[in-house]
């Protein structure tokens, strides 16, 4: 049985190159060794030994290449992941898994046929906030839960007509970008929301969509889950609350610009946010509001590779199955629905 697998990328921007690189580089027992730009020199003076295919059909013909990772814009996940699973690679495609619960389906079933893996990069089940958060509704820190709040907000006022999340392109907009992460880890704590109610926006007049704002329905929690453009109020990133108070977390999970700035995920602080980043736990003890500063949970990323190792080694089981990413997508089906209709989508059946 192999025990070094070459993966290779399919599309090496700036995804490609700062975040899937260096974690499979971090990851023992894998190894970069190809990847594919349609444009620039035809090496990479940063990795030298590393492949540079042109086209699609070139690359897939590599029979040392054992992985496919596919982080090209969204509408072309579905073709090249098919491609690759014909080709008899193994298939990481990086969320949103398709554009549509259809595509999403037909994946799967090839990836069955062909007898490879096929999973998604959904990265942020292993930011640290959300492993803290995770860990406080556990304990019931904030007592019985009754509203969590997840959001992702930036501020840039002016469109970028170069950029093809801009652009009227299928699976363009930010319910497509950043919908995937927030979706799957409220599904990751409470599984099958009973009911979703959507709003999109444009609001700074692009082809597509800049703000959403989803509310999950589950029996005892609302979740509300939202992202915009056009917030440079300082927001936070979850709050949830209970019959016995409430936690606050502002700030984004580090690994993201730590990979950008170069650090290694191998780093002995990876992932470890200051104290100042932590978030405050604000309960009601005898009258009086106690808050209390909690330490945030180190975040991993490096999970999901090492994950997919084992996997492949037959030490483990895969921890981000290909159907596990469908039910993200279909949410997004329906909040698409849900917000063009401006009515609630039930949810009579989710895989």
């Amino acid at each position: 049985m192999k025990n070094r697998f070459h993966v290779a990328i399919i599309g090496y921007g700036k995804s490609g190159k700062y975040i899937h690189a260096p974690l499979i580089d971090a990851c023992d027992g894998m190894k970069l060794h190809a990847v594919l730009k349609r444009s620039g020199p035809d090496t990479l003076p940063e990795r030298p030994g590393v492949r540079v295919y042109r086209n699609v059909e070139s690359l897939l013909v590599d029979a040392q290449v054992d992985i496919c990772v596919i982080t090209t814009p969204n509408h072309l996940h579905f073709p090249l992941a098919r491609k690759a699973l014909l080709a008899g690679k193994h298939v990481v495609i990086d969320k949103p898994f398709t554009v549509t619960t259809e595509e999403a389906n037909s994946l799967i079933q090839l990836a069955h046929r062909q007898k490879r893996i096929l999973t998604i990069f959904q990265n942020r089940r292993w930011d640290g906030d959300f492993l803290t958060i995770k860990k406080l509704i556990r304990e019931k820190a904030v007592g019985n839960l009754v509203e969590v709040e997840s959001r992702f907000d930036r501020f840039r006022s002016v469109l970028k007509p170069d950029a093809w999340k801009e652009q009227d392109l299928p699976g363009s907009g930010i319910l497509y970008d950043l919908g995937p992460h927030l979706i799957d880890q409220a599904i990751q704590l409470f599984g099958k929301p009973d009911s979703i109610f959507a709003v999109q926006r444009s609001q700074r007049g692009g082809k597509t969509d800049d703000f959403f704002e989803l509310l999950l329905n589950y029996e005892t929690v609302l979740v509300r889950l939202r992202a915009g453009m056009l917030v440079l109020d300082e927001s936070p990133r979850f709050v949830i609350r209970g019959d016995k108070g409430a936690f606050v977390k502002y700030g984004m999970d580090p690994q993201e610009s730590a990979l950008a700035s170069g650090i290694s995920p191998k780093d002995k602080n990876w992932g470890k946010e200051p104290l100042v980043s932590y978030g405050q736990l604000i309960t009601l003890e005898s009258g009086n509001t106690i808050t209390k500063s909690i330490p945030t949970e180190a975040g991993v990323y490096t999970v999901f590779y090492e994950n997919l190792k084992q996997t492949l080694l037959g030490e483990d089981t895969l921890l981000v199955p290909a159907e596990q990413a469908l039910q993200t997508i279909t949410l997004i089906d329906k909040a698409i629905e849900s917000a063009k209709t401006g009515k609630i989508t039930v949810l009579q059946s989710l895989l």
